[in-house]
């Protein structure tokens, strides 16, 4: 219990923080924290808490675990998230590794404690439906700059749904999308 204890202590410790968001996602307008701060929000020492994060390979394909781990008791609150290799178009794997457990590692410390990683509400504020015709949409192609404002997009918590909405895009670039937003 007393990892708990701790964790939901950071929690609202962090909710109350007034850093300022440094991330900037151009696509959609709305800053978040990068994974430098997530780091520096979640590693304070007096918290009296210790994150160690992992990457294991199961049956199920590509795990990452994050144990928050009480430092005077040594018990843990666990988490993890299934996750992949992203194949990033001129990087060798290590590079794609590294991509992995960097924003693996991210999203688990931000479920861990319970940090909100941008405002941007899709729901919101929506234009009325118009009974106008629907324009034709443009494609979204690889290595476009519409393609790499969508990545950066989706790396920033975007959808593929909201992409769909807005771009003419096929099922294979779909996939492609998700993988290098990784």
């Amino acid at each position: 219990m007393e990892a708990i204890k701790k964790l939901q202590q950071a929690r609202q410790e962090i909710r109350n923080t007034k850093l300022e968001k440094k991330g900037f996602n151009s696509f959609s307008k709305y800053k978040y924290f990068t994974p430098e701060q997530i780091s520096e929000l979640t590693s304070n020492p007096k918290f009296g808490l210790f994150n160690k994060f992992d990457l294991v390979r199961t049956e199920h394909g590509l795990m990452a675990r994050l144990s928050v781990i009480d430092i005077e008791s040594g018990k843990s609150v666990d988490f993890q998230i299934a996750t992949e290799i992203p194949e990033i178009k001129a990087t060798n794997v290590a590079q794609q590794l590294g991509g992995c457990v960097t924003y693996s590692e991210r999203y688990l410390l931000q479920i861990a404690y319970d940090i909100k990683d941008n405002s941007l509400d899709f729901d919101a504020n929506q234009e009325p439906v118009k009974n106008e015709p629907q324009t034709k949409k443009s494609k979204i192609l690889p290595g476009s700059e519409k393609w790499v404002k969508a990545v950066e997009y989706m790396k920033g918590g975007g959808t593929i749904q909201k992409i769909k909405e807005s771009y003419e895009i096929t099922e294979d670039h779909i996939q492609e999308l998700i993988i290098q937003s990784q």
